[in-house]
């Protein structure tokens, strides 16, 4: 009986090889995945201490009303929670936030998988694109209030308008690299358009798409704050202006940290669960840094 031979898939092929590789490095234990992690959330929390050092160390030489204490300040954002101020402001704000980025990524998505695939519409988008990456935020922001008023309109297309390029880019530039060979895979096996960009298109974007996202949304807060301060009655920059207003340091201060502490809760709890979850698929790859 003929001995029957094992036919290998140049994918399979490539898989094999690399797992014989990844077998041959060195696993993580447990253990040291879990001090490693601890060793990160030290580092994290020391370079906190060390900012609230230098500003109680810059504190000592200004008198309270321009450089406040730390403390003062933290007793500051305590009453700004205890009171309600801060949820119902911040909701104003992340509401604005959130509508206008949430546009300009239905636009934007398509947009740049189009870009990135026709060679025609490339051509023909990249010029505005490009001029749109450069205009100031601070001049959409005016734009917007000078054509619609101080409505919210005005606050969403000031975030749509100003962060639609970056994530029109980001897009773009992510679907040109992708691994043309699983494109001519795909055509082999006679794929709908609609199953190349669900299966193969749309899970080699998901990097530059989180990227997008952690960019774009970064962006939209100062864009909304900036749109607030021009005269809207409420919102985080509302409650900075008024603090401006009385000239307190504290305020201002106070209602920066609540801001920033948000974007850490979207950036850490949000974003990286999300970007966990969609990239769970993929290998562990062992870092080369130390």
């Amino acid at each position: 009986m003929a001995q029957q031979e094992k036919v290998v898939l140049p994918v399979q092929g490539a898989t094999e090889a690399a797992a014989g590789e990844s077998a041959a490095l060195p696993a993580r234990t447990g253990r040291g995945r879990v001090s490693e992690a601890l060793r990160d959330i030290g580092l994290r929390v020391g370079s906190i201490v060390t900012l609230v050092f230098l500003w109680w160390l810059v504190s000592l030489f200004f008198p309270p009303t321009l450089v406040p204490k730390p403390w003062d300040t933290f007793a500051e954002v305590a009453t700004i929670i205890s009171t309600g101020n801060f949820f119902v402001e911040m909701g104003n704000t992340l509401r604005r936030v959130l509508v206008g980025f949430g546009i300009a990524m239905v636009v934007s998505v398509p947009l740049g998988i189009l870009m990135g695939t026709l060679r025609n519409l490339e051509s023909f988008f990249e010029p505005p694109v490009i001029l749109g990456l450069t205009m100031p935020g601070l001049i959409w922001a005016v734009l917007m209030i000078m054509f619609f008023g101080l409505t919210e309109t005005s606050a969403y297309a000031a975030v749509a308008v100003t962060i639609f390029p970056m994530l029109t880019i980001s897009i773009w530039q992510g679907t040109k690299a992708i691994d043309k060979d699983l494109i001519d895979m795909s055509e082999v096996f006679h794929a709908s358009p609609w199953s190349k960009i669900v299966d193969v298109i749309l899970p080699q974007l998901v990097s530059h798409i989180l990227a997008a996202i952690r960019y774009g949304l970064g962006l939209a807060w100062k864009v909304v704050v900036v749109v607030e301060m021009f005269g809207f009655s409420n919102g985080v920059g509302y409650q900075v202006v008024r603090g401006f207003n009385i000239f307190s340091m504290k305020t201002v201060l106070a209602w920066a940290i609540t801001f920033l502490v948000v974007m850490i809760v979207i950036e850490f709890g949000i974003i990286g669960w999300l970007e966990r979850s969609v990239t769970r698929w993929r290998p562990r790859v062992e870092a080369w840094r130390r």
